[in-house]
């Protein structure tokens, strides 16, 4: 892949990814943060229907719990607990906290498949989670209120940390747009049936602001959850997992701006926040990705199995 190509799909995926707690935060002006979950995924499942309905072929019935958890880990609890956090958290600190993915799925690596951490990469877990505690605990002033709610995005990204796992142990032979198909599939037509039994209809007759609100949220899962994937593993491919993985450090950056542009209250402590967490990021992946270190731990035991 050219470097310049490279570099534009780094840069659309952070603005992606990165834009997707203030879609949230746009949401929550007409629907609660249980209609948006299943409002993002009913579209990002659509769509993947849309664009790859031929690879149902590629289901396996042994697949079926890894594509559950992949479901429900990966989208569906997410999906909950991000737009529940944005109820009452700005939504650049809860863009911030998604950071914390690749010490998790380090964290999850090593208690499942072994994989060694050495002192570099517990550091950078532990610097890590010292900037987190520091964003939800600033100065150590306990705001109970920031403190209940900062739980969630972090629960979030120890789902999707679980996700990836099960990718890496259940799913390796299937190609990831089969696996966007496939896990949105078992968690796709519930979303949908669940949101129609609220007052949705009610609110896109009576709201005037719902179908802005409404296209918001409908971006947010067509190309926040069903096209990023897909070009994240494109640049996987055609550059390393490590650069394509880079992208984490950038969504937060990204996610910060859109909070001033908003109007958020950010202040220092915000940056020292997310440079702590980015520094741990930074550390933990100097050994190659988490993701990369686990796939290879596994291959090297299928390799000494006799």
């Amino acid at each position: 892949m050219k470097p310049a190509l490279a570099w534009f799909l780094f840069i659309s995926l952070a603005l992606i990814w990165g834009s997707s707690f203030i879609l949230m935060k746009r949401g929550l002006q007409s629907f609660d943060y249980v209609q948006i979950a299943f409002i993002r995924i009913s579209t990002a499942w659509l769509f993947s229907v849309l664009i790859a309905f031929r690879r149902f072929k590629r289901f396996q019935r042994k697949d079926l719990i890894a594509l559950l958890a992949v479901g429900y880990f990966g989208n569906g609890i997410p999906y909950v607990l991000f737009p529940l956090a944005v109820t009452k958290l700005d939504s650049s600190l809860v863009g911030i906290l998604n950071s914390l993915v690749p010490l998790f799925t380090l964290v999850l690596g090593l208690i499942w498949f072994g994989v060694k951490v050495r002192w570099i990469g517990a550091m950078g877990i532990v610097l890590g989670f010292a900037g987190a505690l520091w964003l939800l605990l600033p100065g150590l002033d306990v705001n109970p209120a920031k403190l209940s709610y900062g739980i969630y995005p972090i629960l979030a990204t120890i789902c999707y940390a679980i996700s990836i796992n099960f990718i890496n142990l259940k799913l390796r032979d299937l190609d990831s747009l089969s696996i966007t198909l496939l896990s949105t599939s078992t968690i796709g037509p519930p979303a949908l049936m669940y949101l129609m039994g609220t007052d949705f209809i009610e609110v896109m007759q009576t709201d005037p602001e719902a179908w802005k609100n409404l296209g918001y949220i409908s971006l947010l899962g067509i190309v926040g959850s069903s096209l990023a994937v897909i070009i994240f593993n494109y640049l996987i491919k055609g550059t390393s997992s490590l650069f394509a993985a880079s992208v984490t450090y950038a969504i937060p950056m990204v996610a910060l701006l859109w909070g001033v542009w908003d109007g958020e209250a950010v202040g220092p402590e915000h940056f020292v926040g997310m440079t702590l967490i980015l520094v741990g990021v930074y550390l933990v992946n100097l050994k190659g990705s988490p993701a990369d270190r686990i796939r290879k731990r596994l291959q090297g035991k299928e390799k000494a199995a006799p």
